[in-house]
């Protein structure tokens, strides 16, 4: 990889801790006005490096590393950055809580549909799905933090108060689960409506739609659609009606933007005394939405989660529920997008939504729920990737993410202004909302990088991780240079207005995102295919027959050096063992230089023999 995770995350920390830094106290907001997501993304844009990659860790003030505290200097010494954490997160759970517990508002990041409309106050108090989710990855990653954090601490005082934000995060963590099975829909179409005319021609691609298709689709979308009556909590009743009395029917699941309006109430202990909205969010899933909820639910089902025991008892049902809505979505989307033997879906660029408006963001969503399959390991296979590289590929030319754009080229619309997404059902209060995206670049690097890391061919992942690095250096020429952080986009396109010098930390956190991303497809092991791994099988049992000759021949009161070079190679062959299924190449190596000393061994021999 071109890219150098480990140098970006230094570099981004050391702009962030002066922008974040004022006298000693957290700086909040950026671009945008402080809501509940926009200061999260601010947390984790230090928080999320510090617990996902090594050599980043925080919590332990004589372990961090001397080229971590250099650029975080101005936040303080060892003790004073995870002292700064914590005060950060006292003051988040504290200005995002009111007399009924949580809030998950969207604030300044709603915007009016149509320009000139005025967001009304109440609007700006609606739940946001895409607050749920990063609500999830926040809370985690900072219950984490602070567990490793106390166990560092002597004082009474602070590990009380370390106690008391933890308890608080779990609070808002149970609230955000609560809010994610709430604003989890299921829409079964009305035949003959637009919603399954557009779902059946974007599978048809154009092919005749008749019986033989509906068929095979309803055949493979049959697992989804039997497991679908198992979810009762926050969906209304009539929709197991719907799917019992009408099994012909088709159906899309999902996320919506909000709570759904006919979401119910979660009648689970873990809910006793959450507050749970009535919901205006239309029960139509959302694209965009569901891949939201989908990463943040992958934080919530990780191994490190698990391993560190971050869930309570009371929130190991929730987690259940989630994870059979985790599962049936992500089924759900990745059968649509690769169905049909000839073009996918996927492959049809850009992808229309179930609204009419098309879009090539709506085509990376799609590959982002593809790929997240694909880590499950539980999917198609290399052919899911190997089709997806095409797409990606295109994604960037269409982005000009890799190519020179002109002024007015309809490209630079994905960044700026972004991609503008109605919010239906907002319009209960006032003018309908929006919400709008300009993270394309960070998602097709993530994606990239996401299916880099599960492909087994080496021609792919090397065209993936050019797809990455291409986004990579496109993020890093839109990097604001009067404070080191994002986004300009008039570094890189042509006739786009510059912007003012402060943070947008929507697209900070997410460039940090593929940093990590980047960082943990480094960490991970080199690709190795079997024949790699055969050829080092077939070297190191060659070594070690011609060693075992040489332990015959060499009388153990034989030379020292030669007993010496003996328990050399032994050590050598050894390591070569335990290297050969992950790193073959490296294996082979070693095995290379047993082989080459214990023919030079046998070469001095017979040489002396000779001589004498």
């Amino acid at each position: 990889m071109r890219t150098n995770p480990r140098q970006h995350i230094l570099d981004t920390w050391r702009a962030f801790a002066r922008v974040t830094n004022n006298r000693g106290n957290w700086a909040w907001g950026g671009r945008d006005p402080s809501n509940s997501i926009s200061d999260a993304e601010q947390i984790l844009c230090l928080l999320y490096p510090a617990t996902e990659v090594a050599g980043f860790k925080l919590e332990r003030p004589d372990a961090i590393e001397d080229d971590v505290l250099a650029v975080l200097k101005p936040m303080g010494s060892g003790l004073d950055i995870p002292m700064q954490l914590l005060e950060a997160l006292e003051q988040y759970v504290e200005n995002y809580t009111d007399a009924a517990g949580p809030t998950f508002t969207g604030g300044s990041y709603l915007q009016p549909e149509e320009p000139g409309n005025e967001v009304k106050p109440e609007q700006t108090e609606y739940d946001i799905t895409e607050s749920y989710s990063i609500s999830i990855t926040l809370c985690l990653s900072a219950k984490g933090f602070l567990r490793e954090f106390q166990r560092t601490v002597e004082r009474a005082a602070l590990r009380e108060r370390i106690e008391v934000v933890v308890a608080r995060l779990d609070e808002r963590l149970t609230a955000a689960m609560v809010g994610l099975l709430r604003s989890f829909v299921i829409n079964v179409l009305e035949p003959d409506s637009m919603e399954e005319t557009l779902l059946l021609e974007r599978v048809s691609q154009g092919r005749t739609v008749g019986r033989t298709l509906t068929q095979d689709l309803r055949g493979q979308l049959q697992a989804v659609r039997d497991r679908l009556p198992e979810l009762t909590f926050g969906l209304p009743p009539e929709n197991e009606r719907i799917l019992r009395d009408y099994p012909d029917r088709f159906f899309e699941c999902g996320w919506t933007w909000g709570a759904a309006e006919d979401a119910t109430d979660i009648d689970l202990p873990a809910a006793v005394g959450v507050r749970q909205p009535h919901g205006v969010a239309e029960s139509r899933p959302m694209l965009h939405f569901t891949v939201s909820a989908l990463d943040g639910l992958a934080d919530l089902f990780s191994a490190r989660t698990s391993r560190q025991g971050l869930l309570t008892s009371e929130q190991q049902p929730l987690r259940e529920a989630l994870n059979l809505r985790w599962g049936l979505a992500l089924q759900y989307w990745a059968t649509i997008a690769t169905f049909g033997t000839g073009r996918w879906p996927m492959e049809d660029v850009p992808w229309t939504g179930d609204d009419g408006r098309t879009s090539p963001y709506f085509t990376e969503l799609v590959l982002s729920v593809v790929s997240l399959n694909e880590q499950r390991g539980i999917a198609a296979g290399g052919e899911v990737v190997g089709r997806s590289v095409g797409v990606l590929e295109e994604l960037a030319q269409r982005g000009r993410v890799n190519r020179r754009a002109v002024e007015e080229d309809r490209g630079i619309n994905l960044h700026d202004p972004g991609v503008s997404m109605p919010l239906r059902g907002s319009e209960a209060d006032g003018p309908r909302l929006a919400w709008v995206y300009t993270g394309y670049a960070a998602t097709l690097a993530k994606i990239a990088l996401r299916l880099a890391g599960v492909t087994t061919s080496r021609r792919t992942r090397a065209r993936l991780i050019e797809v990455a690095d291409s986004a990579v250096d496109h993020l890093l020429l839109r990097r604001q240079q009067d404070i080191g952080l994002w986004d300009d986009p008039a570094n890189a396109f042509p006739g786009v207005s510059p912007v003012p010098a402060t943070p947008s930390w929507d697209i900070t956190e997410r460039v940090v995102e593929v940093f990590v991303a980047a960082a943990t497809l480094v960490s991970a092991p080199p690709l190795a295919d079997q024949g790699q791994i055969d050829q080092a099988n077939a070297k190191i049992a060659e070594a070690r027959h011609i060693l075992d000759q040489e332990r015959l021949t060499i009388p153990m009161a034989g030379g020292a050096e030669e007993q010496k070079l003996l328990r050399e190679v032994e050590q050598l062959l050894n390591r070569a063992d335990g290297l050969v299924s992950g790193r073959p190449a490296t294996a082979s190596a070693l095995a290379d230089k047993v082989l080459r000393d214990l023919d030079e061994l046998a070469f001095a021999r017979q040489a002396a023999i000779r001589s004498a």
